[in-house]
């Protein structure tokens, strides 16, 4: 016993003596030393232009910054560099040393577009890895399947991933919380398979993932894909269609379901089960069901807290949810969001029943009809109601002067009539139709007002009037707040995001911006300002991100302390009279993401430093201005371009060949009336996602490159097609741009996404039209006019469905017209007229009612409706039928393949009768030649 005790002794002895020593190591020497150059080599390895590590000094790397070790032994397992505003293009490898490393966050990471960091993958002592937002690109690599400890992985967002193969993340044993929203998963097949192989996954990220039914096509078969352990589950932005997956009623322990943002056209009953329901979000697809389905689904809701089902084709009486209160899935319920479905009916007394309410949105139902209940006012946690887009009627009730919470309202364009009432003390958002005019004392309540929006309304507030309240964000929208820039908003020196838009201001720049030091958007549009854009506005507003000056009346040049904003993103100062150069300090906006100065008068070149901002730039309009000389090669940096309008300017050269081995994510083209020529090179067919190139009005000379019909952003019709997403649909809707269609100028604005258009006229462009062309299904317009083409007009011109305007007059176009002309059943614009066409005019369908002769004007040779001349016999033989087109694969009868094959069989009969011609009508020669061959045969076989 004395032995034993005398052994513990010891052991604890040797024990204390090495927690001393441990603790005296690190006392004195810090951190493991290899470890601590490690961390200093991975510095090395990118930059950090805000000093987010200037900490990383001295010996105890334990106690820099985004650092964590472990108390006892010194190693590190923990670095955090989330969201430091770091960049670099690769990473060192040294973290491998760090032998103990289980937590690592680069999220917010700039790689600046290049691949993934392979070396992580050997890292198998990870538990949480984050890499979201972090501008990778390429393919992940599959050895992140040896991280067999991680926990949480978290890929979202990571600019341009693909998984082409997700079979190894099915080794991630241990794996909680998913994240792969925003990487293309659409080469992944049987998803559901690989995903049912991690036991231990709670929460699944798959937003916006380029995912459609195919990737879930055994969803339904087996039975044993439930993933019956996870609680939260995000498919939105994808293009699912059809109904709901059937998988998930099996996921009884679901809380968060979102399938936002997708084509579903029905629930079917996947979703009665899912009884511990907290969140879900069926919001922005086409579910047709009646809102019987929505009462029986809300009967076992009892933990439902938010329910959105805005934007669908719901339809049915609106009180009919509202009749079951007495279950429990009004207990809990904060959000509800039905807008923008097909509800009818009066709004019920019994709405006033959810009590935990904060969200409700009936807006834009448009058969909602009746008065406002008074009920209302007893949902005394609400901050947020919508009736907009209704056809309300009677006045708004006092009782909602009773809505404490309330922070927004909208109640636009609802036909209610009266004043706004007075005991709406605590509104922070107005957006109303009502009576027009808007008092002092209509704020006088209002000191914890943050946000206002009103929109035509007149303001009846004196000049020297001093606001309650102290705002973060104030739009006013066609407001008549008497011409001048108001005092009163100079005095809210606490805004973000100021927007006084069509207000009538004639004030200037100088006196109208005044100290805003937080703003971060700014949109003053479509007012009458004027004046120069002050000297100082880098100081007048240094943290903005967005800026709208555009339609007013700015003029002068460009100051160079606009290039001292470096968070600038939003640039738009178009249709205004500014002049002078562009600055050449425009480089050095990094961040900047669109730049619109068309319609100025600006001149000059553009400076080579513009392609300085190389790695954010995507949208650049510099259209109708004074602008000269050559592209500059630098924009070559700017790879992410998506929209380049520099059309109506005085650009001169030949077109670059580098805007089509750089600029590969170019969507749209406009150089017209400019003064570029020469041949069109073949490497603009490399910009496969154009859907609007616009050449015309140049010099151009050559061909019309057969790749044209290469395209793929044209063949899509982008207006009629339901699954197509647009990951960049945000700024889209902002975005406008004139094309010349159906021989009207027109300036397409909120439907700009969904044009397709070509027009290469009025240039000296020679050759055939070549028929491949006839592969852009999703042309709307096509004018190739004003050119010198010769040959006739493609056959399988008809397979071009989208077509509304076709224009190929004042070219030598022959033969006749293609019956498929016919075929093109949305034409509404037609233009054939002088080239020498012949043969009858085709008939039929849309054809019918285009009967303006001058559509075929200046071509003698044709004849039939709706020209005076009529066809005789032989000119109405028909021409060759599309299906025997259809066998040829270009567009002449007979094409070179047959002409090749015609050409060998001719040289094989000439040379084949050549020979055996003469041995059968000349015996002598005959004789001669099979003694020959047999003396050779013989010869051969006996080696004589």
């Amino acid at each position: 016993m004395s032995s034993a005790i005398l052994l513990f002794f010891i052991l604890f002895i040797e024990f204390f003596a090495i927690f001393c020593s441990v603790k005296a190591f690190n006392t004195t020497f810090g951190c493991i030393a290899g470890e601590r150059k490690a961390l200093l080599r991975f510095r090395e390895s990118f930059s950090e232009p805000y000093s987010a590590l200037s900490s990383w000094k001295g010996q105890d790397c334990c106690t820099w910054l985004c650092i964590r070790c472990n108390k006892f032994t010194g190693h590190v397992i923990s670095l955090d560099l989330g969201n430091k505003g770091l960049l670099g293009k690769t990473l060192d490898s040294s973290l491998l040393e760090l032998k103990h490393l289980s937590y690592l966050d680069l999220s917010g990471f700039d790689f600046q577009h290049n691949s993934f960091p392979a070396f992580i993958g050997s890292m198998k002592q990870l538990q949480y890895l984050n890499l979201s937002s972090t501008f990778l690109h390429g393919v992940v690599p599959h050895n992140l399947g040896n991280l067999s400890s991680l926990r949480v992985l978290d890929l979202s967002y990571t600019e341009d991933l693909v998984v082409d193969d997700l079979t190894w993340i099915s080794r991630l044993s241990s794996l909680e919380n998913l994240d792969l929203s925003g990487v293309d998963l659409s080469p992944t097949k049987d998803l559901l398979k690989v995903l049912n192989m991690l036991p231990s996954i709670q929460k699944l990220g798959l937003s916006d993932c380029s995912l459609n039914n195919t990737n879930l096509q055994h969803a339904c078969v087996n039975v044993n894909y439930t993933l019956n352990n996870v609680r939260y589950l995000d498919l939105s932005y994808n293009s699912f269609d059809g109904e709901l997956p059937c998988f998930l009623h099996n996921m009884t322990l679901l809380r968060e379901l979102d399938l936002s943002i997708n084509n579903y056209s029905s629930t079917g009953l996947h979703l009665f089960k899912l009884s511990n329901l907290v969140r879900l979000n069926l919001g922005d697809n086409s579910i047709r069901n009646n809102v019987d389905w929505f009462s029986e689904f809300l009967w076992n809701k009892c933990h439902l807290k938010s329910v959105d089902l805005r934007s669908n084709q719901i339809y049915g009486e609106i009180s009919t949810p509202f009749r079951n209160l007495s279950r429990c899935w009004n207990h809990n319920l904060e959000k509800l969001d039905l807008a923008g479905n097909r509800f009818y009916g009066h709004l019920p007394e019994e709405i006033g029943g959810l009590k935990k309410l904060m969200y409700l949105d009936l807006s834009n139902n448009g058969f909602i009809n009746g008065t406002i209940p008074n009920s209302l006012g007893k949902l005394s946690a609400l901050t947020y109601l919508d009736l907009s887009g209704n056809r309300l009627s009677g006045t708004i009730p006092s009782s909602l002067g009773d809505l404490r919470e309330l922070i927004s309202l909208h109640l636009s364009f609802t036909g209610l009539s009266g004043g706004i009432p007075l005991p709406l003390g605590q509104l922070s958002n107005l957006d109303n139709s009502l009576d027009g005019t808007v008092f002092e004392n209509h704020f006088a309540k209002l000191s914890k007002l943050s946000e206002l929006v009103v929109g035509s309304l007149k303001f009846k507030v004196k000049l020297d009037w001093v606001p309650p309240f102290q705002l973060q964000w104030l739009t006013l929208e066609s407001c008549d707040i008497g011409g001048q820039f108001p005092q009163w908003v100079q005095m809210q020196k606490e805004l973000l995001e100021l927007e006084i838009v069509n207000c009538s201001i004639s004030d200037t720049l100088s006196n109208s911006l005044y100290n805003y030091k937080n703003l971060l958007a700014l949109d003053l549009s479509n007012n009458h300002i004027q004046g120069p854009i002050p000297n100082n506005i880098s100081q007048m507003v240094p943290s903005l991100d967005i800026l709208y000056l555009d339609q007013n009346n700015i003029n002068g040049s460009l100051p160079d302390s606009l290039c001292e904003i470096k968070s600038l993103q939003v640039m738009d100062l178009s249709r205004n009279h500014l002049s002078g150069n562009l600055p050449g300090c425009l480089g050095n906006l990094h961040n900047l993401n669109a730049m619109k100065l068309s319609y100025n008068e600006i001149s000059g070149v553009i400076p080579n430093s513009t392609g300085g901002a190389a790695s954010s730039l995507q949208w650049l309009h510099l259209n109708n201005n004074n602008l000269t000389g050559k592209l500059p090669f630098s924009l070559k940096n700017c790879t992410y371009l998506t929209v380049v309008d520099i059309g109506e300017n005085k650009f001169l050269g030949k077109l670059p060949k580098w805007i089509g081995n750089y600029l590969l994510h170019l969507e749209v083209l406009i150089l017209r009336n400019n003064n570029f020529f020469g041949l069109i090179p073949f490497e603009v067919c490399q910009l496969l996602k154009l859907q609007i190139l616009d050449l015309a009005n140049n010099n151009f000379t050559g061909g019309i490159p057969n790749c044209f019909g290469s395209f793929s952003g044209m063949v899509v019709n982008f207006s009629k097609s339901n699954n197509y997403q647009f990951p960049d649909y945000v700024y889209w809707q902002y975005e406008s741009f004139t094309q010349v269609i159906k021989g009207q100028e027109r300036e397409y604005s909120k439907i700009s996404r969904f044009v397709v258009n070509m027009d290469v006229s009025n240039n000296n462009l020679v050759g055939k039209i070549p028929w491949e062309i006839t592969r852009l299904s999703g042309l709307i317009g096509l004018n190739l006019s004003h050119n010198h083409l010769v040959g006739k007009i493609p056959q399988r011109i008809g397979d071009m469905k989208s077509m509304e305007s076709f224009d190929l007059s004042n070219n030598n176009l022959s033969g006749t017209i293609p019956t498929s002309l016919s075929d093109l059943s949305s034409i509404s614009s037609l233009n054939l007229s002088y080239n020498n066409l012949s043969g009858k005019i085709p008939t039929g369908r849309q054809l019918q009612t285009l009967d303006n002769p001058s559509i075929y004007e200046g071509n003698p040779q044709l004849c039939g409706a709706p020209l005076p001349k009529k066809c005789e016999e032989a000119s109405m033989v028909p021409s060759i039928t599309d299906n025997h087109v259809a066998a040829n694969e270009g567009d002449n009868i007979i094409d070179d393949k047959v002409l090749l094959s015609i050409v060998i069989i001719c040289g094989f009969a000439t040379g084949f009768w050549g020979v055996i011609g003469f041995l059968v009508f000349n015996k002598r020669w005959r004789q001669a030649y099979f003694e020959f061959a047999e003396e050779r045969i013989i010869s051969r076989l006996f080696g004589g």
